[in-house]
């Protein structure tokens, strides 16, 4: 089911930001960051205007249900999402989120910011809603296929964005140990149904074949020329159904 379009007139980033009196002093940075926060937010650290102006603009075509507020915070900006797509939510939801990030990811690339590297927890300021982040560094700007692997449930995985191949690849690698592997025509996105509830089998055989389903993943998306970007905890693992994560969701290019 798809969300509704919600009419949203949040700030434009020029009215957020053109009373902030704590303006980061270096005006070219080489590295930025994204960072996820509390259950609907997300704060841009050190990059340009002209960048932060862009995703301003983009954000509200690649979330569904609109932005409810942008603003200064602390010499971040701050957008602030409707709904809770970082924590509990129905399955439309978390796969809407994921869709969200691959959007950022390609926009950021497109305009001359590559990922770095994902920082995970920094700090113990989890009370205070701090989730992960991602390292951007500056780079020629790059036209790249993005997609993102999504591990959830007990025996599931989900591949949004792929190339109708990689279907094959998975049938190849993994044969009878997945039950099924599906496309959505509409969305391009495949659903993979392993044997054995893989992520979460009881007693010591559980954790290790599990990392092996992870290795024989890599070698698929490897062998089409995917690189894996970076790695995120998108909701902490609570909520949805099929949906709900058992793991860092991936995020990978080629």
């Amino acid at each position: 089911m798809a969300y509704p379009k919600t009419p949203s007139h949040p700030p434009t980033y020029t009215e957020a930001t053109t009373t902030s009196p704590n303006k980061p002093t270096n005006t070219h940075p080489k590295h930025a960051m994204l960072s996820i926060t509390s259950n609907d937010r997300i704060r841009l650290l050190r990059f340009p205007d002209a960048t932060i102006t862009t995703i301003s603009e983009t954000l509200p075509t690649l979330w569904p249900k609109g932005i409810q507020n942008t603003r200064s915070h602390h010499e971040t900006t701050e957008f602030k999402l409707r709904g809770n797509p970082f924590t509990h939510g129905p399955d439309e939801e978390k796969l809407a989120v994921r869709k969200l990030l691959l959007g950022l990811l390609d926009r950021f690339a497109r305009t001359g910011w590559g990922v770095h590297a994902g920082l995970g927890r920094i700090g113990n300021y989890a009370s205070v809603g701090e989730k992960d982040s991602v390292v951007f560094v500056r780079q020629t700007p790059r036209v790249l296929s993005w997609l993102c692997v999504s591990f959830d449930a007990a025996d599931l995985m989900h591949v949004i964005g792929a190339p109708g191949e990689l279907g094959g690849a998975f049938l190849e690698v993994f044969g009878d140990r997945i039950i099924s592997c599906n496309r959505d025509l509409v969305s391009g996105s495949f659903e993979v149904r392993f044997r054995g509830g893989v992520w979460s089998k009881s007693g010591g055989a559980g954790p290790v074949l599990s990392r092996l389903v992870v290795l024989d993943v890599l070698r698929c998306l490897e062998d089409l020329g995917y690189m894996l970007c970076v790695s995120l905890d998108v909701d902490s693992g609570v909520g949805g159904d099929f949906y709900r994560s058992s793991g860092e969701t991936w995020f990978c290019c080629r």
